[in-house]
Formats: structure tokens, C-alpha cells, sequence
């Protein structure tokens, strides 16, 4: 699931407004970001995943943790939340601890919002777990699946979001959204999808990566031809990334 995801992130929530206040300028980078790392934090403590909304008032992270479809949200004979789902409500506790402290927000700040690491930060944390067939009469191994389903509904806490992968569904807007990593360099490109456009959108993306060609060989559904003008199309807006040229553009994709 991790790697479908990667390739297409347009199912992941939070890159608008469904996840928290606030959304309408959509995500930074138009990119969602694989595995970010947060200072203090080991390598298995990290989100999977993390969109960075920056909204006129504020920096919103949407953290997100995704589990195996296959796991089970409760146990049968006692009603009670599975190890494997207390572990993962932990790993959302260990990011809330994390943000809780002002200089781990500084820090987060300036990594990955540094024009505008002097707005707040107010992130979320989203969990995406199991399927639905738990919950539903004829399926679930659970003599009341109606009353799970609503014990599951009462679960998160503040400013968390429990969602099973039945719920996943595609953002309108999430057919050009990428997949970044952070890395001590800097970024790079991981991967697009097949329906990624070019267009004054992907200014700031190109803007921090140089060369997406490793990624752009990647994309599957795409041919030789749709692969050398994007990489045309990367390096021209890159260019106006950084001309100092004031430039005429139409905001549509090409």
C-alpha cells in the first residue's frame, strides 16, 4: 500500500479541506511528502506520509500513518481495540508530543515552510486502517457490527482521523500531485502520476528539483515522447522559477 500511495497520491486525504480548517490553497509543492523526517524522531517513527497546507493564517502538516487493510480494529471476544491498532493510535501520540514543543515546530518551520515559518502551525494526524467488511452485517466477525462501527466513530481524539481504505477516494484536484522526498541535499522528485500535467503549477516544485528525469522513467502509462516533453516542460518552468524577469503565463495546465 505504501508504494501504491506513493505513486498515487491523489488518494491520500488532507491535501484540501477534508482534513482540518482551513485547505483551499491545496498542498505545498503540489506534492505530498513520502516518509518526512522530524528531527528527534527515529526512522519507524516518522509519518508514512505528510501534505504541508500553507493557508493565509497558518502552516497545516497532515500527518499520515497508513496500517495494513487486513488488520482488525477490534478483538471479537472482548470488544476491544486490537494491539495493532493501539500501536498505531501510539504513533499518532508520538507525533502530537512532537509538535507540542516550540522548538520542534521552529525546526519544522524552517524545513519545510521557511517563507513562511513565522505563521502557527496547527497540524493533523490521520490514521487509515483495516477495511469496512468489519463493520458490516454478513462480513464482520462481530455479533454487533452497528455498535463497532459507532465505538470506531468515538475513537479519535483531537484533531485526529481514522479512516478504513474503503474510504479512500481520489481528490478532484490530485491528478498533477507528486510525490517528494526530503533529503539532506535538499528534495527530490520520487515519483508522478501517469495524468501529471505541466503548467505554472509545478513552479515551485521545479523550482526544488533540478533533475525529476529518474522519476519521470518511472511513470508507468506514459510514452517515450510524453516523457521527453515533460522533462522539456521541467526545465522551461524551472527557468522562470528563477528569472528574475517579471513573465506572462496562463494559470491553466498545458
Amino acid at each position: 500500500m505504501q508504494e501504491f500511495l506513493e505513486l498515487h497520491p491523489c488518494f491520500l486525504p488532507g491535501a484540501t479541506e477534508n482534513i482540518g480548517r482551513g485547505g483551499h490553497h491545496g498542498p505545498s509543492f503540489n506534492a505530498v511528502i513520502r516518509q518526512p523526517p522530524l528531527q528527534g524522531l527515529g526512522p519507524t517513527r516518522v509519518p508514512d506520509f505528510m501534505w504541508v497546507r500553507r493557508d493565509t493564517g497558518a502552516i497545516r502538516p497532515i500527518c499520515i500513518e497508513i496500517e495494513s487493510p487486513s488488520k482488525s480494529w477490534f478483538n471479537k471476544a472482548t470488544r476491544t481495540p486490537t494491539a495493532e491498532l493501539t500501536q498505531a493510535i501510539d504513533q499518532l501520540t508520538e507525533w502530537k508530543v512532537w509538535f507540542n514543543s516550540p522548538e520542534n515546530r521552529l525546526i519544522f518551520g524552517k524545513t519545510y515552510a521557511p517563507q513562511y515559518a513565522d505563521r502557527p502551525i496547527e497540524p493533523q494526524f490521520v490514521l487509515i486502517f483495516g477495511r469496512n467488511s468489519e463493520f458490516r452485517a454478513g462480513s464482520s466477525k462481530h455479533d454487533n457490527p452497528n455498535y463497532m462501527r459507532l465505538k470506531r466513530d468515538h475513537m479519535p481524539r483531537r484533531d485526529e482521523h481514522f479512516f478504513t481504505y474503503d474510504q479512500l477516494r481520489p481528490e478532484s484536484d490530485g491528478a498533477d500531485y507528486a510525490t517528494i522526498t526530503r533529503t539532506v541535499n535538499g528534495w527530490d522528485l520520487h515519483s508522478i502520476p501517469p495524468t501529471f500535467s505541466t503548467g505554472s503549477h509545478i513552479r515551485e516544485l521545479s523550482g526544488v528539483v533540478s533533475d525529476p528525469s529518474k522519476a519521470v522513467s518511472r511513470t508507468d502509462l506514459i510514452g517515450s515522447d510524453r516523457r521527453a516533453y515533460l522533462l522539456e516542460r521541467w526545465s522551461y518552468w524551472r527557468a522562470v522559477e528563477f528569472s528574475p524577469e517579471s513573465h506572462m503565463y496562463s494559470l491553466g495546465r498545458e
